[in-house]
């Protein structure tokens, strides 16, 4: 399978291919794989294709590329974890504002007579795991 630019798919099958050499040529758009879900979002669509032209050369002959297959594509991308990057210092930043405020909210139920709320518990749990796994 291939994936880019025409431009660039044209240098590759230039290369791949003889002048006179016959082979079919299946396309795949960014709208055709929206097709497939009426949710998808374009950097969905653009990172399924992007997977579709990883497909080894061969691979997709036994099985295809359909829909069927855009969509369990798109269910594994919406179950992955999305990963950022940020700057460190931003992260440490952002997360000692958080802890501040979860810790006032903290204070202000216990000057209440409250307990601590569950959501301000989740939020600290939450920055103690984030800060772990900055410090490694």
């Amino acid at each position: 399978m291939l994936y880019g630019t025409r431009k660039e798919l044209n240098k590759k099958l230039k290369r791949a291919f003889g002048d006179t050499e016959k082979f079919a040529l299946l396309v795949w758009t960014r709208e055709t794989v929206m097709g497939a879900a009426e949710d998808m979002t374009e950097q969905e669509a653009d990172h399924i294709l992007a997977e579709i032209g990883s497909t080894g050369s061969g691979d997709h002959a036994e099985e295809g590329i359909s829909f069927g297959t855009v969509l369990e594509l798109l269910a594994g991308l919406r179950a992955a974890p999305q990963m950022v990057s940020v700057p460190a210092a931003l992260l440490e930043q952002v997360s000692n504002w958080a802890e501040r405020c979860l810790n006032e909210e903290d204070v202000r139920a216990g000057n209440a007579g409250r307990s601590t709320p569950e959501t301000v518990a989740r939020g600290l749990a939450a920055l103690n795991a984030l800060k772990q796994l900055m410090a490694a």
